[in-house]
């Protein structure tokens, strides 16, 4: 049997070198696995990806436009429309009045239609009342815009209407009393340079004046 030896110890030395090298492969696809959770979250951050922030013991929060739909408690919206002076743009809103439960999407729009030969391009501001509630609550705080044509230089043609989006969820954080929320729009003819345009144009959808 003491011929037999040698061999016995070198399948003895591969079998080690097998566990060993398996043994690195299990580590290094551990290392791969843990590494690629902050590789993930860097590849994001670079895209402009939005990532959960989940933390130990704490349930995953949810993006800021997503919130628990709160079928108890709903909210009456209004919708009011106003033109500069001299503006020769109709402007109204599609609803001027609805009613939302807190954290569900609502997805509606203004109608705006230049009457005029000339084209024109125009900025609408808005602002939000809440009726209800304590004192002192900026209810804008409390209310997630989607998407909005306000602060955006917006082109009218000659003519012609167009159809502008909004898009906002009531919050969860809605302070308890508020019943009624008002957006207020006014548009005017946009300046030079003008202070109040603060975002790029939306896309709309246009419409021929009869």
């Amino acid at each position: 049997m003491k011929p037999h030896q040698p061999n016995q110890k070198r399948q003895a030395s591969g079998i080690k070198r097998t566990l060993v090298v398996v043994g690195l492969a299990f580590a290094a696809s551990i290392a791969l696995t843990v590494s690629a959770v902050p590789l993930y979250y860097w590849l994001c951050e670079i895209a402009g990806i939005p990532t959960p922030q989940i933390a130990i013991g704490q349930q995953g929060e949810q993006a800021p436009h997503v919130a628990m739909v709160s079928e108890s408690r709903i909210i009456t919206v209004r919708f009011t429309a106003n033109t500069g002076a001299g503006v020769p743009i109709t402007f109204h809103p599609l609803s001027y009045t609805i009613r939302v439960p807190v954290g569900q999407p609502v997805l509606t729009a203004y109608e705006a239609q230049n009457v005029s030969p000339r084209p024109i391009d125009g900025v609408a501001v808005h602002m939000l009342y809440a009726m209800g509630g304590p004192n002192g609550v900026n209810v804008a705080d409390h209310i997630s815009l989607q998407q909005c044509f306000c602060f955006a230089q917006q082109h009218y043609p000659a003519q012609a209407g167009v159809r502008l989006p909004l898009s906002f969820t009531l919050l969860p954080s809605l302070p308890k009393g508020i019943h009624t929320i008002t957006f207020s729009y006014t548009l005017f003819e946009a300046l030079e340079n003008d202070p109040r345009i603060r975002q790029k144009p939306i896309l709309v959808s246009q419409t021929t004046v009869k």
